[in-house]
């Protein structure tokens, strides 16, 4: 086994949020009088980082987590709707634990979002869930790894966005990231994530 623990991003990675994020975007551009996009801007907005997008929107600091908190409270009234990124997710990572691998979800989303979408999918293999701040989720890495002991070579993060690979990188642990999710493969590889995922299945050998 060559790790013992996956951490799993949730938007992006396991749950595809996008197209339903982007019209709780365009509630939130009127609700806060921010920079309203295109659906046609998408192209370019998802070779942006997290910073770079806020900076784009011209979203004011001060606002940011009331934004967050209003967006995370529309999603949970359209979690239903929201479907699997890749269908074969869910045995991939039964697979991974059935080989011993543990499996988390650290997210900037609400851990009663991702309760709703697991039950909604039947989804009950995941060891724990953790929601971090939107840039804070190094810390949270550390935490576990502190808590169940856990090394730099013990960890795999596995995660669609630029923040992701920053993340994973600030807490010295490799980083996955996907094709599927927010950002582009362009976009990710110009941040040299550790091994760069086209599909679930290649963490078996990743992993075991």
């Amino acid at each position: 086994m060559k790790f013992k623990y996956v951490f799993f991003d949730f938007d992006g990675t396991i749950a595809d949020t996008e197209k339903i994020n982007f019209k709780i975007f365009e509630q939130l551009a009127d609700m806060y009088k921010i920079r309203r996009i295109s659906y046609e801007e998408l192209v370019n907005i998802k070779k942006m980082s997290a910073r770079q997008l806020i900076d784009y929107l011209e979203v004011k600091k001060h606002k940011l987590p009331f934004i967050l908190r209003r967006g995370k409270k529309l999603l949970k009234q359209n979690i239903e709707n929201v479907g699997l990124c890749k269908k074969n997710f869910v045995d991939i990572v039964k697979a991974l634990k059935e080989n011993g691998v543990k499996v988390a979800i650290i997210t900037t989303n609400s851990k009663n979002n991702v309760a709703s979408f697991l039950d909604n999918h039947a989804i009950d293999c995941f060891d724990f869930i953790i929601s971090s701040s939107m840039f804070g989720k190094e810390r949270k890495i550390r935490k576990i790894m502190r808590k169940e002991n856990l090394g730099t070579n013990d960890v795999l993060y596995v995660g669609d966005e630029i923040r992701d690979i920053t993340a994973a990188k600030l807490s010295n642990i490799k980083i996955a990231s996907v094709s599927w999710g927010y950002n582009t493969v362009e976009s990710l590889l110009k941040h040299k994530p550790d091994y760069m995922l086209n599909d679930p299945s290649e963490l078996i050998d990743i992993c075991v």
